[in-house]
């Protein structure tokens, strides 16, 4: 759970707040922006580039700017909107290898229904706006992106080469989470 930073009093309080949203604003729409101008623009980068470039390069660009996001939505204004338990905590650690599984061994279906699950505990778990409109916001483009998904039909790769490799990004990614995010994903 977050904690609740002091703030200087008076104005400086309200431009720092105004500040720590802007960032927050300007993260959100660097990521959405950058899920919606490449679909015009990969034809011509692919050709360009190559596919494989074009699937590392953007893939880093979307890692560090989702990065960016969460960072962001950490340092904007705490407004609770409900309280966090410790079962909420149990929910993501619990779903999170499957999350992770599922984007491992399902193509682009399986992705998606991996950044849902995550997005959908995430949100259970941090009940402030600034996260509630990140992961809410991620969630419905998970869920949109695993409707498409779906439409092209869904291809399992399950082999125990995935599934090693599924829980040793969790474990990284668990062990991470307080470094990356300032938070731990302990109960």
């Amino acid at each position: 759970m977050r904690r609740q930073r002091g703030l200087p009093e008076g104005g400086a309080a309200v431009s720092v707040a105004v500040m720590e949203w802007a960032e927050f604003a300007a993260a959100l729409g660097a990521f959405l922006a950058s899920h919606v101008i490449p679909a015009r623009l990969r034809g011509p980068l692919v050709a360009r580039v190559g596919r494989r470039a074009y699937l590392i390069g953007y893939s880093l660009l979307s890692l560090a700017l989702l990065y960016w996001l969460i960072v962001a939505a950490g340092r904007a204004p705490f407004v609770e909107i409900w309280p966090q338990d410790p079962w909420m905590r149990w929910l993501v650690n619990i779903t999170m290898p499957v999350a992770i599984l599922a984007a491992a061994i399902g193509g682009m279906a399986g992705l998606m229904s991996g950044f849902a699950l995550w997005a959908m505990t995430h949100l259970v778990a941090n009940g402030d706006l600034a996260h509630v409109i990140l992961f809410g916001l991620l969630l419905a483009y998970a869920l949109f992106g695993l409707a498409l998904g779906l439409r092209k039909g869904v291809t399992v790769r399950l082999n125990w080469q995935r599934i090693v490799a599924a829980l040793l990004v969790w474990a990284t990614l668990f062990h991470l989470h307080p470094l990356l995010t300032g938070v731990s994903p302990l109960p």
